[in-house]
């Protein structure tokens, strides 16, 4: 229970400084000494130490300032304080209360009581570090769960089903206010072919990519997902049926443009997206985020149906917004 521990002493007689010291670094202990509360703090703030031994009586700042004014700070309320004081304080059983400390060192100290308090309070350092690591793989575990849970993994866009929640929210709130919702689904012209001459690493290459064009083509504020296999979407809000078809065609033509290729060896691969794109509240027949889909659909398999790598507008989304 040695050497990799740090432990701070503060004291203002230097016969107790001196004393801990000693008998501490002989422990193979890495110490520090402060002679006053002022110190302490600076060198404690500076490098926090795994253990502080902190007089209760020094100039200007005491012991007690210092353990109060430490513990109020996140990163130091694991760190166990042990506050040296006399036999004879009346008032040191509401040291704990008053300031936090973890326990007392009684004057004149003898080498195994010392050796005891503080072999007990870096155990209970040893407890504090051991929560706080698994506190932190429980944070890490809660981030990778709610990523899994939010994202696609393989493009890293947003997933159907953290879609389909946001589109419940952004329908409730266009039916409430009057705004526009448009949505703008594209489907990979041709994919199988993409995998069967290329492979499906390359197959997932080209998905990956696309969805990077999808995001360099929309605002900050589009919602861009992948709907399932080569199926994608865009949520825009605020947006008519004119302005989606405007984006609609923008990532079209870029995919249309772009080498999806990934290695030298591999040659090109092009592909082309059909896009079908649907507005509400503009079209009455949509009444529910599913009808705003199925338009969303029957437009994009009426541009696949028109030879494919083109746009198609839900006509009675489009009809009232030219």
């Amino acid at each position: 229970m040695s050497g990799h521990y740090k432990i701070l002493v503060a004291d203002d007689l230097e016969d107790n400084l001196g004393l801990l010291r000693e008998w501490l670094s002989s422990q193979d202990y890495y110490v520090r000494c402060a002679r006053d509360g002022r110190e302490a703090l600076e060198l404690a703030r500076q490098d926090p130490p795994d253990l502080i031994l902190i007089d209760k009586v020094m100039p200007e700042v005491d012991g007690l300032s210092v353990a109060r004014e430490l513990k109020k700070e996140e990163r130091f309320s694991t760190v166990p304080i042990i506050v040296l004081t006399g036999r004879d304080d009346t008032r040191r059983h509401s040291i704990f209360d008053d300031t936090g400390a973890d326990d007392l060192l009684m004057k004149p100290f003898t080498y195994e009581e010392v050796e005891t308090r503080v072999r007990t309070m870096l155990k209970k350092r040893e407890v504090f570090r051991a929560l706080e690591r698994a506190n932190e793989e429980l944070r890490l575990a809660n981030e990778r769960m709610a990523r899994l849970v939010t994202y696609d993994e393989k493009t890293h866009l947003h997933n159907y089903r953290h879609f389909k929640e946001r589109l419940a929210e952004e329908f409730k709130r266009v039916r409430r206010y009057g705004t526009h919702l448009t949505l703008v689904l594209f489907d990979v012209d041709h994919f199988k072919r993409v995998n069967d001459r290329f492979g499906h690493v390359a197959g997932d290459r080209v998905l990956q990519v696309f969805g990077q064009i999808m995001t360099r083509s929309a605002r900050e504020t589009d919602m861009i997902a992948r709907f399932g296999g080569e199926e994608f979407v865009i949520l825009l809000t605020h947006t008519t049926a004119a302005q989606g078809q405007r984006l609609a065609d923008r990532v079209r033509k870029s995919t249309e443009a772009h080498d999806f290729a990934s290695g030298p060896d591999q040659g090109p691969i092009r592909i082309t997206v059909s896009a079908g794109v649907a507005t509400f509240p503009i079209n009455e027949s949509i009444q529910s985020p599913e009808d705003l889909m199925r338009a969303a659909d029957d437009a994009m398999y009426r541009a696949k149906a028109g030879g494919r790598n083109r746009t198609h507008v839900d006509q009675r989304s489009f009809a009232s917004t030219i």
